[in-house]
């Protein structure tokens, strides 16, 4: 008797875990999904075309903006790679940047390099320094991971130092020669410039840059140049 007993309750306990485990599972899904409609649903258009686009949305910072820039660009990925490389040639298409220099090249695919931002009135003129470092995964997108290294070196005199919080590329190639490119990041500008100066400055700013990009890129002398350990889409 005590041995039917035994198994009944067993029995019920099991069904029970079952039950419990179900909900859970239930909702975690439940969960995860709302997260996904609030993340989808937080974006806010800026400007968008038929190859750009830039959104934007509250960040985990306070008064700072997370920015997500997409582009649909005539490049390999190896050209693509190699222009962003090339620093010298970095102001002609990154909005308001004044300079860019190597500190340490750890390797062919990471480094640490400075940018010099011009100042406009009342914005002083600033600096970022960062750790970029890139791969190539399976399905060929390559990704560009950047963070901040603002204490490699002092600071510069005359400039503030800009602060990385998250900075990442992603490029995905679509066809022969195309590929699509999704830039997020949010970064603190620092000092004492109000949001509403700083917002639609980063917001038009990024929309430059895509634009100078999808105009300069086709043409770069990069486009002839394969990349060691890249590979493209036939």
């Amino acid at each position: 008797m005590n041995s039917i007993y035994c198994k009944l309750i067993i029995a019920s306990l099991t069904d029970k875990l079952k039950t419990f485990s179900y909900v859970m599972l239930t909702y975690g899904i439940l969960s995860a999904s709302n997260a996904q409609a609030n993340d989808s649903t937080s974006w806010k258009n800026w400007k968008e075309s038929d190859k750009l686009s830039v959104v934007y949305r509250s960040s985990q910072y306070k008064n700072l903006i997370e920015i997500k820039a997409y582009a649909k660009l005539t490049s390999s990925l190896s050209g693509f790679i190699y222009f962003i490389e090339d620093l010298k040639q970095m102001p002609l298409w990154l909005d308001n940047a004044e300079s860019a220099s190597i500190i340490e090249q750890i390797t062919i695919n990471e480094n640490i390099f400075i940018t010099h931002f011009n100042g406009l009135w009342p914005v002083s003129a600033r600096e970022m320094v960062v750790h970029s470092r890139y791969w190539q995964n399976n399905d060929l997108s390559v990704e560009i991971a950047v963070d901040d290294a603002g204490t490699s070196i002092e600071k510069n005199k005359g400039f503030v130092r800009m602060q990385v919080h998250s900075a990442h590329w992603k490029i995905i190639p679509t066809a022969l020669g195309q590929i699509e490119v999704t830039y997020q990041f949010v970064v603190d500008p620092c000092g004492n410039i109000p949001q509403w100066l700083t917002k639609p400055m980063t917001l038009n700013g990024i929309w430059t840059t895509l634009n100078n990009l999808r105009e300069q890129l086709p043409n770069s002398k990069w486009q002839q140049v394969h990349k060691p350990g890249i590979k493209e889409r036939h």
